[in-house]
């Protein structure tokens, strides 16, 4: 996470060595009270969860979000909002979302193979927003509004720049800010078109979660707003394909391992995706991956209540941060932190389990703040492995992958060597 040009990570590191693992660090807009380990974690989620506040605290996603998007607000408002659309999140939908997935993934993975290798990332980023968009907002959309990827991808450029840099909004080209305020302006227009016109009764095609959302329009309770719709389709598709991106970034490194490549490639061979994505092995290792790299490796506060953690008070209006990177590698916590060790998910009671207590691993976070597209995540991340184990195989040529950025991705956008390869049965 790069809060102001640098590698955070380090830094945090260096001041837990002089202070402990609850410090203050930043400064301005940037000034934060971190807490690395699971007191803190306790602390802030559940002991005196009603002194923070999320709304305020993602201030960076804010623009592309809007003030209702579920991240941004907090009870009794949140959980209204939230009750409307987790059930366009229910399980039922996997089988659909790993199906589309694999179709798209198939050709990309082809086209990788066919080049021979380069970056990830940069090649998968528009590929994953096409997908989250088809499952957010349906088909139609992008047919319709061919500006729309580009311009979601232009937002969150914009939001996964440096915190301090996020700060300078000169409203004229060629500064971000100006980008960022037009590739808004079409989307917002896209997206509100498509919701009046579907609520006018046009057949627009399949609307995924978008069309699940306004066929509550007949419950008063569970309507949601044009404005509330506008900003959880905007939310879900930048967070959920940036995120996501970076989860099967980190999963396709511990894919070049062959002892990690081969049992599970083995496993998934004859499976169907929605098969595929329930696979123990392979969600295991996902799991895995989720705590080496937590795409969001940090959880976010604003002080709404004065609280004091051990003796030090914490005003209102400060911002706390969780840092996921630490916890999940706490050596009181876990194993051998930094082993890649599937079997920790595998067998719970065995020397190498996870811990029982939850709040050791906060990928998708806690509670009823539990990230909603969770599950796309995860359905996603898997079906892009099923797809790629089928026919291919790859490696790194960097001895070392370092992660960056604000949502944590592999420097260098992961440089990968593709070559087909079928799967060796043992």
């Amino acid at each position: 996470m790069n809060l102001a040009g640098g590698d955070v990570r380090a830094a945090l590191d260096a001041c837990r060595a002089d202070h402990g693992d609850a410090f203050v660090f930043g400064f301005g807009p940037i000034r934060y009270h971190w807490f690395l380990g699971i007191d803190g974690a306790r602390f802030v989620l559940l002991d005196e969860a009603d002194a923070f506040a999320n709304a305020g605290a993602y201030g960076f996603l804010q623009p592309i979000g809007g003030p209702t998007a579920l991240i941004a607000t907090d009870d009794p408002e949140h959980l209204r909002r939230r009750r409307s659309v987790q059930p366009a999140f229910h399980p039922r939908q996997v089988d659909g979302w790993a199906d589309a997935a694999a179709n798209r993934f198939e050709r990309f993975v082809a086209e990788r193979v066919a080049d021979g290798g380069g970056p990830l990332l940069p090649a998968l980023r528009p590929v994953v927003l096409e997908i989250v968009l088809d499952v957010l907002l349906g088909p139609s959309a992008r047919r319709r509004h061919p500006r729309l990827a580009d311009d979601v991808a232009t937002m969150m450029a914009f939001a996964n720049q440096p915190l301090l840099a996020q700060t300078i909004k000169l409203p004229v080209p060629p500064a971000p800010w100006a980008g960022f305020v037009a590739a808004r302006r079409r989307a917002d227009a896209a997206i509100r078109a498509d919701i009046r016109e579907r609520r006018a009764g046009a057949d627009l095609g399949a609307g995924g979660v978008l069309e699940l959302l306004l066929s509550l329009d007949g419950d008063a309770e569970a309507r949601l707003t044009e404005d509330e719709l506008r900003d959880q389709s905007l939310s879900l598709v930048s967070a959920g394909f940036d995120t996501t991106t970076a989860a099967i970034a980190w999963l396709s490194l511990l894919l070049t391992r062959e002892d990690l490549r081969d049992p599970v490639a083995d496993e998934l061979a004859g499976l169907a995706p929605a098969a595929a994505v329930r696979a123990p092995l392979a969600g295991a290792l996902l799991s895995e991956s989720l705590r080496l790299y937590p795409p969001a490796p940090a959880i976010l506060r604003r002080v709404r209540r004065g609280v004091a953690w051990r003796g030090h008070p914490l005003a209102v209006g400060a911002g706390v941060g969780l840092s996921l990177w630490h916890l999940h590698r706490d050596p009181g916590l876990w194993r051998e932190p930094a082993r890649v060790a599937p079997q920790r998910w595998l067998d719970r009671t065995g020397p190498w389990g996870a811990p029982r207590d939850p709040l050791a691993y906060l990928p998708f976070g806690h509670g009823g703040r539990y990230c909603i597209g969770a599950g796309l995540a995860r359905t996603l991340t898997l079906a892009f492995a099923w797809t790629a184990l089928r026919t291919a195989r790859w490696t790194t040529p960097v001895p070392e992958v370092r992660p960056v950025g604000m949502t944590l991705v592999p420097a260098g956008g992961l440089p990968l060597a593709w070559r087909r390869g079928r799967r060796r049965v043992r």
